[in-house]
């Protein structure tokens, strides 16, 4: 085609409608995909900017599954502290009836309702988990990543310790005997103290359920451990007499134990409450920021199908014009050649 000769005016009109040609296909493109860059190509600095910030987001959406299911825990060992809480209420409330009780007979069908509800808040501890953790028991802790990249932005949710004394692997052990006490499946009454090294609270082989805190680098020991003793013949040293002549003065201590247990768990709740309102917040955040993310790269590669339409509307028109000018191009050389004929 290169031996064929065109005349200036056709030449110039044909290079305009491939000019037109190839502008109606890039809008056509930005109008189908609604992006005006689709590649490094189109806009190196967009492009990689816009890959930049949708790659954080992405990260960022990442975390929000975790945020998700530590709420879950968080939420599963709250509702086991509203049971546990509940069973606390009660027990206050057998020792209250104990107390001004004169026959021991009487007394020691209250304290076997007293280790039935001991079982039970043993019980609640242990069903309070939540795919496979619990922050009611082990002393877990429980990390909360918030930025798309393992640093110093986390958060450590700190679980304690409910336990029964005594080595807690066979469950049965556990249970009341048929005369309805409680004993520890060992003679030493063993629970984790608040560094997680396993303190001697007294030998004995009386039953009792304790509660320890998480180490915060003042270290705890059996000074700092709760518990709440069982009814029993008060051999053991986590037993009670709920039949002796000193009974008054020993369940009136009993009482102080057990809202010294209540008191305790009542701060650990709040301090989960305190943690759950933290990563509620920061996941409310962090949708807010892969919102904001996620926006400032479209911004940077979308394209405006306003616009994009106006253009290529203006480029059906000029492809018009410029096949018009094209036809009365071609009539001055169909011109010539009937002068010629």
């Amino acid at each position: 085609m290169s031996n064929i000769s065109l005349g200036a005016g056709i030449r110039s009109n044909l290079l305009t409608l491939q000019q037109n040609t190839n502008a109606f296909n890039t809008v056509n493109s930005r109008l189908s995909t609604g992006r005006s860059v689709n590649s490094a190509v189109d806009n190196p600095t967009n492009y990689f900017a816009d890959v930049n910030l949708k790659d954080r987001a992405s990260g960022l959406r990442d975390r929000l599954d975790a945020m998700g299911q530590s709420i879950q825990r968080i939420q599963a060992a709250d509702a086991g502290i509203t049971r546990v809480r509940s069973v606390i209420s009660q027990m206050k409330g057998v020792v209250n009836d104990a107390i001004g009780q004169t026959d021991a007979d009487q007394r020691e069908a209250l304290g076997r309702q007293f280790n039935s509800l001991i079982v039970q808040m043993g019980e609640l501890v242990k069903d309070s988990s939540y795919a496979g953790s619990n922050l009611l028991s082990g002393l877990e802790t429980d990390s909360v990543q918030f930025s798309e990249s393992f640093d110093d932005s986390k958060l450590d949710v700190l679980g304690f310790n409910i336990q029964r004394a005594g080595a807690d692997g066979d469950a049965s052990a556990f249970r009341m005997d048929a005369d309805g006490n409680l004993t520890a499946a060992s003679t030493e009454g063993a629970v984790l103290d608040g560094n997680g090294s396993v303190t001697d609270l007294a030998a004995g082989s009386g039953f009792a359920i304790f509660i320890t805190t998480q180490y915060t680098g003042t270290g705890a020991g059996a000074g700092d451990i709760a518990g709440i003793r069982s009814a029993g013949d008060g051999a053991g040293a986590h037993e009670i007499d709920w039949t002796g002549s000193t009974y008054k003065d020993d369940l009136a201590n009993l009482i102080k134990d057990i809202e010294d247990f209540d008191n305790v768990l009542k701060a650990e709740a709040g301090a989960l409450a305190n943690n759950l309102a933290i990563i509620t917040n920061r996941e409310e955040f962090t949708n807010d920021m892969v919102n904001t993310l996620e926006e400032g790269g479209d911004k940077l590669v979308l394209a405006d199908l306003n616009e994009e339409a106006a253009n290529l509307l203006a480029l059906q028109t000029a492809n018009q014009l410029g096949t018009q000018a094209l036809s009365l191009a071609n009539q001055q050389s169909q011109s010539v050649l009937q002068l010629l004929g």
